[in-house]
């Protein structure tokens, strides 16, 4: 019987801290702030609501400040100066997970909200183009380049260059079959900065037929773009593709270490 009670209240404290998290993420970084600022002096849920809004009235505001009065009565024994804390402990959570949250990045046409498809209406995507340049301009140190095809119409070569001159080594990986990786080299055959990766056919499985088909653009290890888009203006532009911008530096740490590895000694691919 007390197994079941313990459960019972892990559950009850769960679906609590699961509710207050939500509560957080919802609510403007200033207006918890200074809510739990006032709730450092509250003396109890019974006012909580009123405290709450008289520490920030702003409009639209009443229903989240009794939310969070109705939580604080479901735990009464808590003191405001505590729940003040699990507040800005729930939305500090919160605004990582945001920070961190992967983004859908499209070319082409693409998907409208909403219920109709009218002008005015936001694409729950982001465009290609202009998250590739936001990854290679927001390198500081490294940057890591792998793909398959490559035109001068996609306007890496510029943005690569500019990388380059501001100091961030660059590796780029390309596959020779397509003429991308022979591109590469008249533009940067003078640029230290910039180092040039093939995969030698000897190397390769299926008979040495096998491609580098991968696509991955990251910046040191905070952001990555990996998707179906080649290096040309039709896939960053015009054709159907999808991607994704992984923000995560877990993840992009583990992808950039993927590609690491297969530079390093016992890698695969080696320096043109």
């Amino acid at each position: 019987m007390s197994t079941g009670l313990s459960a019972a209240g892990d559950a009850d404290r769960e679906r609590w801290s699961r509710d207050l998290g939500r509560l957080a993420g919802r609510l403007p970084l200033p207006v918890v702030q200074s809510w739990a600022r006032a709730l450092e002096g509250a003396k109890g849920p019974g006012r909580a609501e009123a405290v709450l809004l008289d520490a920030h009235p702003v409009a639209g505001m009443a229903p989240r400040a009794s939310a969070l009065a109705r939580l604080w009565r479901q735990r009464p024994h808590l003191s405001g100066e505590a729940l003040g804390l699990a507040l800005l402990s729930a939305a500090a959570v919160a605004d990582r997970t945001e920070q961190e949250r992967s983004t859908l990045v499209a070319s082409g046409p693409v998907a409208r909200t909403g219920s109709g498809s009218g002008p005015g209406r936001d694409t729950p995507a982001r465009m290609t183009a202009a998250v590739l340049e936001e990854v290679l301009r927001g390198a500081c140190e490294r940057l890591l380049v792998v793909g398959y095809a490559h035109h001068p119409s996609s306007g890496a070569v510029g943005e690569l260059s500019a990388a380059a001159e501001r100091g961030v080594v660059v590796d780029v990986v390309l596959e020779e079959k397509t003429g991308a990786l022979g591109t590469f080299q008249k533009h940067f055959s003078e640029q230290p900065q910039v180092r040039l990766w093939r995969w030698p056919e000897e190397h390769r499985g299926a008979e040495g037929k096998a491609s580098l088909h991968a696509k991955l653009i990251a910046a040191d290890t905070n952001k990555a773009l990996v998707g179906s888009a080649n290096l040309t203006g039709h896939a960053l532009r015009h054709n159907i593709e999808v991607g994704v911008l992984v923000r995560d530096p877990f993840q992009v740490k583990r992808l950039v270490g993927h590609f690491r590895f297969l530079m390093g000694p016992e890698g695969p691919l080696e320096r043109v």
